[in-house]
């Protein structure tokens, strides 16, 4: 069986502060594999992929105004994983 390697996912500078400040538990399943710049997330398998992947969802869900539309840290963290 061939492993293949994982694309890790990418940030632009400030992302990953925004997400420490306002998505805590979406921080806590990045920060293990942060690089030291901030700048990328290496995925070390394909369940930390889903996991991560599962997260930043679940927090965009969470993210929505009365009338169901993204708040403006919604906007942003919808932008920062169309980047990742």
């Amino acid at each position: 069986m061939v492993e293949m390697a994982l694309r890790s996912w990418q940030f632009n500078e400030g992302d990953i502060d925004f997400i420490e400040q306002n998505y805590p538990d979406l921080y806590r399943a990045l920060e293990p594999t942060l690089s030291a710049d901030r700048r990328s997330v290496a995925m070390k398998s394909e369940e930390q992929w889903d996991r991560i992947e599962y997260l930043f969802v679940y927090q965009l869900s969470g993210s929505v105004t009365p009338h169901d539309e993204l708040t403006e840290n919604g906007l942003r963290l919808e932008a920062i994983l169309d980047f990742a």
